[in-house]
């Protein structure tokens, strides 16, 4: 008998929902041959639609009005000088949540890709190109940001609108369960823990350990190649 062929290219159909169903067949595949600008595409056009719900339903006002409540510095204003930040966050707040996320999604992914590089390339020895990179780093993304929007929008409706915290909508970070008196940095560290990222570190893990190097890298290996730039990146995040 006729071996089968092996890495028979997938479609982008294929890759897609490979990357959701079968993620460790489709990764040396998605490293390969993957539109990294297409799934950068699709977490746009999910973010858009999110925010998009967000303003219709809750409305730029309650939106800055809760970030007023959830910041300390703010709460110390004189009422004339909370009067004044509001004004200026009503004029910018529109444009911001159309052009901010769209932009950093893209600067994120080749951002991420480029900390994953060096982490795999200089510190681990791997054979990974920059484009392997950012393939798999654009379609990890992918699957527990689904979730994530599917999550955010049952809550969204769910909630009366008073009542919605963006922050806290998918109630699956640690955070979400911490009083609004709680220390930021705890906070931080704490919504920095949820069950999309992990999920999202697993994926990175197994993509990069599919196609480094010619004897595949061992996930536990790997995943070690995700969590040192995450662990640094939380720790700046709490000091900031």
């Amino acid at each position: 008998m006729n071996p089968e062929p092996q890495n028979t290219p997938l479609s982008e159909s294929g890759r897609l929902a490979g990357v959701f169903l079968d993620p460790a067949r489709a990764f040396p595949d998605i490293a390969e041959r993957g539109r990294w600008w297409l799934a950068g595409l699709l977490l746009v056009l999910m973010n858009v639609a999110a925010v998009s719900a967000m303003v219709s339903r809750v409305g730029y006002d309650r939106m800055i009005e809760k970030a007023f409540e959830q910041n300390v510095r703010l709460q110390e204003m004189t009422p004339e000088q909370r009067l004044q930040a509001m004004e200026t966050q009503r004029k910018f707040l529109p444009l911001a949540v159309r052009v901010f996320p769209p932009v950093g999604i893209f600067a994120g992914l080749l951002v991420t890709a480029g900390v994953l590089l060096f982490s795999y390339r200089f510190l681990l020895d791997a054979d990974v190109k920059y484009r392997q990179a950012l393939n798999i780093t654009a379609y990890s993304w992918l699957p527990p940001a689904v979730a994530g929007n599917l999550m955010f929008f049952a809550v969204l409706y769910l909630k009366p609108p008073d009542e919605f915290d963006a922050e806290s909508a998918s109630g699956l970070s640690i955070g979400s369960f911490l009083s609004r008196d709680t220390a930021s940095w705890l906070r931080s560290l704490a919504n920095s823990v949820d069950l999309f990222t992990i999920w999202t570190i697993v994926l990175l893990a197994m993509g990069f350990s599919a196609v480094c190097g010619k004897r595949k890298m061992p996930f536990g290996r790997a995943l070690w190649g995700v969590l040192g730039p995450w662990l640094v990146y939380v720790l700046g995040k709490m000091g900031f």
